[in-house]
């Protein structure tokens, strides 16, 4: 049964910086979910592309995997063909829970969970790359490294899926986009005060681009056909191709 998250709410926030520790690891599925406009969406574009180009004898790469939502979607698409997925993030309280949560996928081979920061992560003979909103999280200079490095162990044909919150160039449009965003979480079932305080704890730590900066970004560094799969108020897919 998923937990609820109720971290932020009355005398439960500790008013710290958020971080992926294993409170949020306990409710992540439901904060995600009650947070991210399209999430459920995105996952389901991760197998849809993933059945697309994928490539025999490849490895496919969850970048930032926090409890295995994308993995899962990339076991699915990758059924019964010659994969390996490896799925990495650095909290330790996520890969612990992933490393239960995907026992027997572990010891058949087909999935490898690695505790280590991304922006370490050497990628190979990939065909599947997914960043599933985890940029954001990263400082422009590291962003742009991880995505070279992504670039770079990418096969021919391989195809890049980035998920990620974004802001616009102009204001009214960011603040309208935002006002909404408060409004979705609201109805979900967050509290003001809940809302209020989770947006203190990501001050300074979640960090949007603009849209129009991923494409520049990406085009830069050599990806191809980069193509806006899916916008959700201020979250959008993006998939690039080598």
């Amino acid at each position: 049964m998923i937990k609820k998250d109720s971290i932020y709410k009355g005398d439960n926030s500790n008013d710290l910086p958020f971080s992926f520790n294993e409170e949020v690891a306990e409710v992540f599925e439901d904060m995600i979910d009650r947070s991210v406009p399209g999430y459920a969406s995105s996952l389901r574009l991760i197998k849809i592309f993933t059945n697309k180009y994928f490539r025999e004898n490849s490895n496919c790469y969850d970048l930032g995997c926090s409890l295995g939502a994308a993995t899962e979607r990339l076991l699915k698409a990758t059924e019964g063909k010659e994969a390996k997925i490896i799925a990495i993030d650095n909290s330790k309280a996520m890969i612990d829970s992933c490393n239960r949560r995907y026992a027997d996928h572990i010891k058949s081979g087909k999935v490898e969970f690695i505790k280590q920061d991304i922006t370490d992560t050497k990628i190979s003979n990939s065909s599947i790359v997914v960043i599933n909103f985890v940029l954001q999280f990263l400082s422009s200079a590291e962003r742009t490294s991880l995505l070279e490095r992504v670039y770079e162990g990418m096969i021919p044909g391989g195809r890049l899926i980035l998920s990620e919150k974004i802001h616009f160039d102009s204001r009214f449009r960011t603040e309208a986009m935002s006002e909404l965003h408060h409004q979705f979480k609201a109805e979900n079932g967050y509290t003001e005060m809940e809302i209020s305080r989770k947006r203190d704890a990501l001050e300074g730590v979640l960090l949007t681009d603009l849209g129009t900066l991923h494409f520049q970004r990406l085009e830069s560094i050599g990806f191809k056909k980069v193509r806006k799969v899916m916008t959700n108020l201020n979250f959008m897919t993006l998939v690039a191709g080598k």
